[in-house]
């Protein structure tokens, strides 16, 4: 169990540094590494996992995708046609570097085949069919406690969650209206005392 912890933090420290390095650089895609990195942490350190869901390369490339727990089609095809662009002209410029268009090119396939079958596709207007319930929760002193939150709620399948700080309370989309005993058990388990204030059908 410590070895597969081992390697899962090994893993997220280079899918960091890779992430870094896509974020700057055009040649790079930094969003599956980013993404790599995430689901590491979170399988192996609490305390990097939270210091890595804390950092500005995760709010500014990654938040987005995990608070929503997947992307629409016009979201994805946004992001394919930028990488494929970006990538393109790495491809051009690496002409006298054929181990160089090897790897771009392996990248690449790779980032589309993630995009259409590893990420889950939202309808555009997806929330309207789900009913929705709001939780006043208790325990909340940072921003990044509601990140926390908002991650238990959204592993669940069938739950979309946004939380919010300020007012302390998250909004919890569900698929499944018999799903709502259990949103105050998984704030339980997070260490936070929640309580329904409203549902929607």
């Amino acid at each position: 169990m410590k070895i597969r912890k081992a390697l899962y933090v090994v893993l997220g420290c280079i899918g960091v540094g890779l992430g870094a390095v896509g974020a700057v650089l055009p040649l790079l895609p930094a969003f599956p590494f980013l993404l790599l990195a995430a689901v590491c942490f979170a399988k192996s350190s609490d305390r990097l996992h939270n210091w890595f869901t804390s950092t500005r390369l995760y709010k500014n490339n990654l938040e987005s995708f995990v608070r929503g727990k997947g992307m629409t089609w016009k979201t994805k095809i946004r992001i394919m046609t930028i990488v494929t662009i970006t990538m393109s002209v790495g491809f051009i410029m690496m002409s006298r570097v054929p181990v160089g268009r090897i790897i771009l090119a392996c990248v690449w396939v790779f980032h589309i085949f993630y995009f259409i079958f590893g990420i889950k596709t939202l309808k555009a207007d997806g929330k309207d069919s789900l009913c929705m319930r709001i939780l006043k929760v208790e325990g909340m002193k940072c921003e990044n406690c509601a990140l926390r939150l908002e991650c238990a709620y959204n592993k669940n399948e069938g739950m979309v969650a946004k939380a919010d700080y300020p007012t302390k309370t998250v909004k919890v989309f569900l698929k499944n209206p018999e799903e709502t005993q259990r949103l105050e058990s998984i704030a339980a388990d997070m260490g936070y005392k929640a309580k329904l204030l409203k549902e929607t059908a």
